[in-house]
């Protein structure tokens, strides 16, 4: 049997991560229920922060190499 492409890899892999990973982001959402916890302002603020940054990061890791490449400049 032949194996996969790294296509056919990358798709295996986001099809299972994927799905994963936006059901604990459900989970997370579940704990805005006011009505089965109690939480404050600044949890919220610190939850959405990481949560933010942490996509901000993942989407940053999809672009392409070059445009880090750009910020170089040699003086």
């Amino acid at each position: 049997m032949p194996s996969k492409s790294n296509t056919e890899h990358f798709i295996e892999l986001a099809n299972k991560r994927v799905p994963k990973a936006l059901k604990a982001l459900d989970l997370v959402g579940n704990l805005a229920n006011k009505s089965n916890y109690t939480y404050t302002e600044e949890q919220v603020n610190q939850i959405q922060k990481v949560l933010k940054a942490k996509v901000v990061e993942i989407c940053k890791k999809f672009d392409t190499q070059e445009d880090s490449a750009k910020q170089f400049i040699l003086k």
